[in-house]
């Protein structure tokens, strides 16, 4: 099973008592400042196994690894969450392993300069043009470049995020 781009709290997204000891952890770590559990959840695709290690390997190549901190904050394998607040990366303890936890205004910042880079558009509907070009391969510009498939998914979750001011969480 792939990663999975999913917007909103707990509830959904995990089983019920993983989701209460998530919201449980957050709340202890960073204070009940975001809706943890409640909010609904809303998916924004599923990626390969090799995806999401593909952008962040192209990425740091391009940017250097200094410059997205956030990017690279849940590893090779992508589990973990995005927060809506600045925080610094790090990992917490769950009775089933760690949670990686970075920020998602952060995250934000890193996508846009590399939407600089690749002189794409970080709004809604040029990443959903962007999804519908690379879905027909013999006309779209991006038809060579997986990655900007898995960018524009990313910058499309975290658009909704900062609109809901929940977290992203990368699930799989």
């Amino acid at each position: 099973m792939g990663l999975s781009f999913t917007v909103g709290g707990t509830k959904g997204t995990f089983d019920d008592g993983l989701a209460r000891e998530v919201a449980n952890l957050l709340d202890n770590a960073f204070g009940a400042e975001g809706d943890w559990e409640g909010l609904p959840p809303r998916q924004f695709g599923e990626l390969t196994s090799t995806d999401w290690a593909e952008l962040q390997t192209i990425a740091a190549t391009e940017m250097g690894a200094d410059a997205i901190p956030n990017l690279l904050a849940l590893g090779e394998s992508g589990r973990g969450v995005y927060l809506p607040t600045h925080v610094r990366a790090v990992s917490l303890p769950l009775s089933c392993g760690s949670l990686r936890c970075a920020s998602l205004p952060g995250l934000r910042r890193e996508l846009a300069e590399l939407a600089d880079r690749w002189d794409l558009a970080t709004d809604d509907r040029s990443l959903l043009d962007l999804l519908r070009t690379f879905n027909d391969p013999d006309d779209g510009p991006v038809a060579d470049l997986p990655e900007v498939l898995t960018f524009a998914r990313l910058a499309l979750a975290a658009n909704e995020a900062v609109r809901r001011d929940c977290p992203l969480w990368l699930v799989g």
